[in-house]
């Protein structure tokens, strides 16, 4: 079985502890593991995971170059890794920014809204986001919260609306503790869904019914490591028992198209640089 996890963090060993406690705290639930890459690749071995794309969010400007520097390195010594870099939308100075993001080896870049606390539609982001499209580059938004909103779907379908290119990919169903708005609210056809953080939540009836209400060709699958455990995750997406087909496309072949990409010879992640 191939599979391709496309929603997971890691940071710097010296912030990866700190990091994962900020992320729990957020959340009110402690986070399962600490978010190094090391912990990452042995947990995505051990669930049979063979690629898997790697982000961090800037949660102020200043932290942009560093990570997208260091997301990129790793990803360039452990070839099953897909780095996503990061922006902070309202930034100044973004253009520079984006041009040595886009000099790096990256594949898409990651925007999280709540942690950010700048709504996805904001006016002084859509010039960077038109740039973004230019350049063919996907956007994982982290999207819904109850407590906030930043990253409501609406706010993505309004985003769209005036950057008809971008493609994205909504985080969580669509919509983290908001699933009954992501599923009434549909986005366009170029915006994908991820699992991550969600099946434990939904259930399977109410996965089933999103993914028939969406198509599979829009899902793809997400651990949202450090948060839960890759093999977990991966359990509770076998357990929907969907056919082989569709469980392959949401596994990986739509990883594949979106970061354009050629099937795997080996299905099990390397921990080999």
């Amino acid at each position: 079985m191939i599979i391709a996890d496309v929603h997971a963090h890691i940071f710097p060993h010296a912030l990866a502890e700190k990091a994962s406690a900020s992320i729990g705290g957020f959340y009110a639930t402690a986070a399962h593991h600490i978010a190094d890459v090391e912990t990452l690749l042995s947990l995505e071995q051990e669930a049979g995971i063979g690629r898997c794309a790697v982000s961090s969010s800037a949660t102020t400007p200043a932290q942009v170059t560093h990570i997208n520097d260091f997301i990129a390195q790793t990803a360039a010594q452990n070839p099953n890794l897909v780095g996503l870099g990061t922006m902070f939308p309202t930034m100044d100075g973004w253009e520079t920014a984006l041009e040595h993001l886009l000099s790096l080896p990256l594949r898409g870049i990651k925007i999280h809204p709540d942690f950010q606390r700048v709504p996805i539609d904001a006016p002084a982001a859509v010039e960077m986001y038109r740039a973004i499209a230019r350049a063919g580059l996907p956007v994982l938004f982290h999207m819904g919260d109850s407590r906030y909103d930043y990253s409501a779907p609406e706010r993505l379908g309004n985003l769209l609306r005036q950057v008809p290119d971008l493609v994205a990919i909504a985080a969580h169903f669509g919509g983290w503790q908001s699933w009954d708005r992501s599923y009434a609210y549909v986005l366009p056809e170029n915006v994908y869904y991820d699992t991550s953080s969600s099946l434990m939540f939904l259930g399977r009836d109410r996965a089933l019914k999103f993914l028939d209400h969406l198509g599979p060709d829009r899902f793809l699958f997400g651990t949202d490591f450090p948060m839960w455990t890759p093999a977990w995750e991966l359990r509770r997406f076998l357990s929907l028992g969907l056919d082989a087909d569709t469980q392959d496309r949401i596994l990986h072949r739509n990883f594949e198209r979106l970061f354009g990409l050629s099937s795997p010879a080996h299905a099990a992640i390397s921990q080999g640089k």
